[in-house]
């Protein structure tokens, strides 16, 4: 029974500890798509300043309608937040109570963008966001390049750390 009970427990601890590596791993990878889609969102919320002229809420009621990922609830999030808070503040707000894998560094370079939102016209905020696009595509390498160098690593610690505390505890 001694033994069947041990054997259970190692194994446990080995998987959890791989679970944890590959959980790691998978923020590296989730921070890129994110941005990706970050950058495919506001390109539709440029196309549709510069061409619709709705206001920004029901722009971003229609972004958040889909809801196939975590970037679409952050514009569901901001939709309810303009009923009682300017855009600037909603935009912030929302981009920094966001529960997604991007770093806060990511997070201030979209939350620059909500600082000409809705205060200027159409022109100035499309070349605003077109300028936001640019510094996304930069944080895009970036995140790609911690991703190549991380995910791996990562992945390969878990399944180390829980061989080593499998081999202690044998």
């Amino acid at each position: 029974m001694y033994f069947f009970v041990k054997t259970i427990l190692l194994i446990t601890i080995f998987l959890l500890s791989t679970a944890i590596g590959l959980l790691i791993s998978k923020m590296y990878e989730n921070r890129v798509t994110e941005l990706k889609q970050f950058k495919n969102i506001l390109n539709i919320l440029k196309t549709k300043i510069k061409f619709t002229y709705e206001p920004l809420k029901e722009i971003f009621r229609q972004i958040s309608q889909d809801k196939s990922n975590k970037i679409e609830e952050i514009f569901e999030n901001m939709t309810y937040k303009l009923s009682f808070e300017d855009v600037k503040t909603s935009w912030r707000d929302s981009i920094q109570e966001a529960d997604i894998s991007i770093t806060q560094e990511d997070k201030d370079v979209l939350k620059e963008l909500g600082k000409i939102l809705g205060q200027t016209d159409a022109d100035s905020q499309v070349s605003e966001i077109e300028v936001t696009e640019t510094f996304l595509d930069m944080q895009i390498e970036k995140a790609e390049e911690n991703r190549k160098k991380n995910q791996k690593i990562y992945k390969t610690l878990g399944v180390l750390v829980g061989l080593f505390f499998v081999i202690i505890l044998i």
